[in-house]
């Protein structure tokens, strides 16, 4: 399946209303309980090329959050190597020192990498947490997202399908960030290396188009008829690491 279903895969879906649900969830460091207010489904019209769903509901969806201490559950279950860390990390100051200024995302970001995640889910998260930053926040994020896809990109195992995605991502971040000539040195190889026909190219013509306006506003991905095999509307998992997508609630905490 090309890469371009995988981000438009909501491109051409109807939007459905957004289902709000509570969940009375016990933190697994310090075992206050309390009420989250998540979403159990929504359905986006498209994607913004930095994947970020528009319209239909939030974006990303909000995460289960300790009141007291701020633990951000980025999943449903930590092992128990992985909750001795968060016992010594969470009330740490330097944790502590970041509640404020900083979102949700980028708290569950900074959890991943001193939990030693995978270098493509603390990618996948420090995008979302792009999708939440105000101005201030945006540059320091997507230069965060940018260098971890970057160390994403260096692994020689990644499917050709996956890099494609994600120096499409990559190219992405550096217009936005208004490095033009590495995102022109980035899509004029992407086209290269793609056949004529590759829908892909919707998005690389777009962007080298944009580069060249030396514009770094969002724009969402061109439209394209949906394949019959795609499902529209489909999200994927933030913790699975493969697609740097809107997430789905935890497993349990669906209503």
């Amino acid at each position: 399946m090309r890469v371009l279903i995988v981000l438009l895969a909501c491109l051409t879906a109807s939007a459905h209303a957004t289902r709000p649900f509570q969940a009375q969830i016990t933190c697994p460091v310090g075992g206050e309980q309390f009420t989250a207010n998540l979403i159990g489904s929504s359905h986006y019209f498209s994607r913004g090329l930095d994947l970020r769903p528009i319209g239909g509901g939030p974006a990303p969806w909000p995460l289960p959050q300790c009141l007291t201490n701020g633990l951000v559950l980025y999943k449903d279950k930590f092992s128990e190597r992985e909750l001795e860390k968060l016992q010594v990390l969470v009330p740490s100051a330097d944790y502590q020192a970041l509640r404020v200024p900083h979102t949700q995302y980028y708290l569950a970001a900074w959890l991943q990498r001193h939990l030693d995640e995978s270098p493509a889910l603390i990618a996948s998260t420090l995008l979302q947490a792009t999708w939440q930053a105000n101005a201030q926040q945006y540059s320091s994020y997507a230069l965060a997202a940018l260098e971890q896809y970057k160390l994403v990109l260096r692994q020689a195992e990644l499917s050709p399908k996956a890099r494609l995605r994600d120096s499409l991502v990559a190219g992405e971040l550096e217009r936005r960030l208004a490095r033009y000539d590495d995102a022109q040195t980035r899509f004029s190889k992407l086209k290269q290396e793609l056949p004529p026909d590759a829908p892909e190219l919707l998005v690389i013509d777009l962007q080298l188009k944009l580069i060249a306006e030396r514009n770094s506003a969002p724009h969402a991905i061109p439209a394209q008829k949906k394949p019959s095999s795609a499902t529209p509307g489909a999200a994927q998992p933030l913790r699975d690491g493969v697609a740097p997508v809107q997430p789905t609630p935890p497993p349990g905490l669906a209503g």
